[in-house]
């Protein structure tokens, strides 16, 4: 008898008498690899913030926005600011915001969901990244990912959402680890896959001061384990 119930809890743990492990119906797949590109040669700079520019009191330029030769930078559009820099100086300062997006298919670009029905459940194992290439002259802060609808292509354009952040690269440097992802990461990319027949955006973002015009591009990929489930 004791070994009849010792087979009994066995079988159950492994699936018998019709108690399947979740991992069963699990099918596991690749998230496809998504590269990114941030140019320095595209970003949006204002004229004249070709070098550093002393500012404040007592200097030749005391407003950044209204410098007494030249035209003025349209700080709207990018905003520029007074700030100290690494050595203590105050300097004019560009906030530079770049994004590039992606479209992301499951239902076209991961085989291993074809034959499945167009609502499943996603559930993420890993993201990760790496750099492939870096010849930046400035450190690149912390870039956000976020997912939203087909079309977008800017953090700020409607839908979008925060998924994860990868950390921040050191110029010239190239690193490779995990997505910090956000804490409701999984709902978020439910969100945007209850049909995985339609396309979706996944946009990297990130928002760079400058004091000069820097130099260099850094090529990064985004990757990662995923699992459906019915």
């Amino acid at each position: 008898m004791r070994r009849l119930i010792v087979a009994f809890v066995m079988a159950a743990a492994t699936g018998g008498c019709g108690l399947i492990s979740s991992d069963v119906t699990e099918t596991p797949f690749d998230l496809p690899s998504k590269s990114y590109s941030f140019d320095t040669s595209a970003f949006p700079i204002p004229a004249g913030i070709t070098s550093e520019i002393p500012c404040g009191a007592g200097q030749l330029v005391v407003d950044c926005c209204a410098p007494p030769v030249g035209p003025a930078p349209d700080c709207n559009a990018t905003p520029i600011m007074c700030q100290q820099n690494e050595n203590g100086v105050n300097v004019c300062t560009a906030t530079v915001e770049v994004s590039q997006s992606q479209m992301l298919n499951f239902g076209q670009e991961v085989p291993a969901l074809s034959g499945l029905p167009s609502v499943i459940d996603i559930k993420i194992k890993k993201i990760s990244y790496r750099v492939d290439s870096n010849t930046l002259t400035i450190d690149l802060p912390d870039i956000e990912l976020f997912l939203g609808p087909s079309g977008a292509t800017k953090k700020t354009d409607a839908g979008v959402v925060k998924f994860g952040t990868m950390p921040a690269i050191a110029a010239g440097t190239m690193p490779a680890g995990d997505v910090i992802l956000e804490r409701n990461a999984e709902s978020v990319l439910g969100m945007f896959t209850q049909d995985i027949t339609q396309p979706i955006s996944f946009i990297a973002s990130t928002t760079v001061t400058v004091t000069h015009t820097p130099t260099g591009r850094i090529d990064l990929t985004v990757s990662g384990k995923l699992a459906a489930s019915l």
